[in-house]
């Protein structure tokens, strides 16, 4: 599994010569000696990585001159073989080829199986929904609870007496069921209103109303969830399904971010929807703090095993989740303050100027927002501004061969320092995703004490979203500001590591949630939240299902899932190869997803 072989060969050049290869992920490094010298007429077949391009240069072990040999940035195919070849034209010229000479695997193949079958699953249940919906489905169960109840009756009959026989009509009870204020068009050629609802008579007449569950969100985080798990499992050994080497983005990079800000959104909603209900606030506090050291200490114990109290490691996803969650739900919590509603809009014209909306949704925060900036300022003046031993000022590297092995102890800059003097190297991660290509040899934890403060920003970034949600008085103006916010997030992303370069201002990287990391991940989750809104909620053209199951259950889900990571039936042994572990992982994230939709079914939601 993701190798391939090479064969290089050196035909007649005069002198033995040295072929040379880097990583491409590996940036600033020193190039390392592939295979052995090779004299003239003479090859080695080598195995070689197949997950990350090369860099290959030739020199002339002798005389160590270079050999025009221009391979960069060269992708070999799994289980392919390469000749590579070095030929001397004349004293002063030679030629260097790589060629093909035997086909790779069907390295993709698993993936669009794995992709087609995951979209027949999301058909056949938004099917089934649809049928199990639709009129004739109807007739044929009420037919049914006929059949039923006329069968019931026959055997009541048949022991009761005539003196105290009852005869009665079987009653079908209508939906009573609220109509859901995505389903109200208050005018032709518009969008319904958020939180608003429409009285039975022929009158328009809006009242502001407590938000309905957001079944967009329910299905992010499923989806959110559904890739974590698959990720954890090990994503079929594939290089994209797992976290970047240092910068950069890959699929696995994006999950744990989107959980911060969703939980962001949940923030101002479960907190309006307490405050509806004359909760106080001196208990919602102790509901915070509670729900903070739960997930704490539940991170603590997935994480700790049977490890030694000395080797711990005291920081990860669940305490990450749960500090950015009691510092924000808290600054909400102070600030935030339920509206009178006797001062929104009612009648015919129930919209209201973009300027008096903006306050509404953002502007009228503006005490959370100085605060959100006090924190990111405080994470770009420890980041950039001290000065480490033996480290440039400003070092965000990974350390170890970076830079050529200058700042081979530098891994994190002042994120790794600050996390090793007040933590300690024992209580760290020690397996961090350079370690590998970096050759690291200190340990560095992603889910340090820095990426708190960038935690907290993205979490209020979900909190502007929820606060958009909850005060607009449309789904146009909730949309557009969706949009507006992920586009300018977008932009100062990329603005700050230049276009996605690791040669920037910040780079976008994940072990060190940096600034611009967590703009593009914002940007990313306005714009996925908003379409699932309009798709799920709005519109009503999905229902969110099977992810909707899993994002009313999340937590229990993430935690069942860790402490089962290795058991059976849910996960066993394969032999190493792309398809098989493809199968197996998907197979575990596809039982999450069955448990998820019996709890779902079954209306059982665990929350803490």
């Amino acid at each position: 599994m993701d190798e391939a072989f090479l064969t290089i060969s050196n035909k007649n050049y005069s002198d033995s010569i040295v072929f040379l290869y880097n990583i491409v992920v590996c940036e600033y490094c020193t190039f390392d000696q592939l295979g052995d010298p090779l004299p003239t007429n003479s090859s080695q077949t080598l195995k070689i990585g197949t997950k990350y391009p090369y860099d290959i240069q030739v020199f002339t072990e002798i005389q160590n001159k270079t050999i025009q040999c221009n391979i960069q940035s060269y992708s070999f195919s799994e289980n392919a073989s390469y000749l590579l070849e070095i030929l001397q034209i004349n004293p002063n010229q030679s030629s260097c080829s790589i060629n093909q000479t035997k086909p790779s695997s069907y390295y993709w193949t698993p993936v669009i199986i794995l992709l087609i079958l995951l979209c027949l699953l999301v058909f056949f249940i938004q099917l089934f929904n649809v049928l199990y919906k639709s009129p004739n489905m109807r007739r044929i169960l009420i037919s049914f609870g006929y059949q039923r109840l006329d069968h019931h009756e026959t055997n009541v009959t048949q022991h009761t007496s005539p003196t105290t026989q009852r005869h009665a009509l079987p009653i079908i009870a209508e939906d009573t069921d609220q109509t859901n204020i995505h389903n109200i068009i208050n005018s032709p050629g518009q969008l319904p209103l958020v939180g608003y609802a429409r009285p039975a008579d022929s009158t328009i007449k809006t009242t502001k109303v407590a938000p309905k569950r957001l079944r967009g969100l329910d299905t992010f985080r499923g989806f959110s969830l559904m890739v974590m798990i698959f990720v954890n499992y090990g994503g079929g050994g594939y290089w994209f399904f797992d976290h970047s080497v240092w910068n950069g983005l890959t699929l696995a990079d994006l999950v744990f971010p989107w959980f911060t800000w969703m939980m962001g959104v949940s923030v101002v909603l479960s907190q309006r929807s307490l405050l509806k209900k004359k909760v106080s606030k001196v208990d919602i506090f102790f509901k915070i703090c509670r729900r903070t050291v739960i997930l704490f200490f539940l991170g603590l114990i997935l994480q700790s095993g049977f490890a030694k109290p000395k080797s711990i490691r005291i920081l990860g996803v669940l305490q990450r989740l749960g500090l950015c969650y009691f510092f924000t739900a808290i600054l909400v919590l102070i600030s935030d303050r339920l509206e009178d509603e006797s001062q929104w809009p009612a009648g015919n014209d129930v919209g209201q100027p973009i300027g008096i909306e903006l306050k509404n949704t953002i502007f009228k925060f503006w005490p959370q927002w100085i605060s959100i900036l006090v924190i990111t300022c405080t994470w770009i003046f420890i980041t950039f501004i001290p000065k480490l031993d033996n480290c440039p000022r400003g070092y965000v590297g990974p350390g170890g061969k970076h830079y050529y092995g200058q700042y081979q102890n530098c891994t994190g800059g002042m994120a790794g320092y600050i996390d090793r003097a007040i933590l300690g190297d024992s209580h760290l991660y020690g397996y961090p995703t350079c370690r590998d290509v970096y050759d690291t040899k200190i340990p560095y934890d992603p889910e340090g004490l820095m990426g708190i403060l960038t935690g907290i920003f993205l979490c209020y970034l979900g909190v502007n979203a929820g606060h958009i949600f909850a005060h607009s008085t449309s789904v146009r103006r909730v949309c557009g500001q969706w949009i507006a916010s992920g586009v300018i997030c977008g932009f100062f992303g990329l603005l700050l590591s230049k276009g996605g370069h690791s040669d920037s201002w910040i780079p976008i990287n994940k072990n060190l949630w940096s600034l611009s990391f967590i703009f593009v991940l914002a940007s990313l989750a306005y714009i996925i939240l908003t379409i699932l809104y309009l798709l799920v909620d709005v519109k009503q053209w999905f229902t969110g299902e099977p992810w909707l199951w899993l994002g009313m259950n999340s937590i229990v889900l993430y935690v069942g899932h860790d402490v089962c990571s290795r058991g059976f039936p849910i996960q066993f042994q394969v032999n190493d190869t792309h398809p098989q572990l493809l199968a197996v992982h998907a197979y575990g994230v596809a039982w999450w997803i069955f448990i998820s939709g019996i709890l779902y079914y079954n209306k059982i939601f665990i929350a803490i």
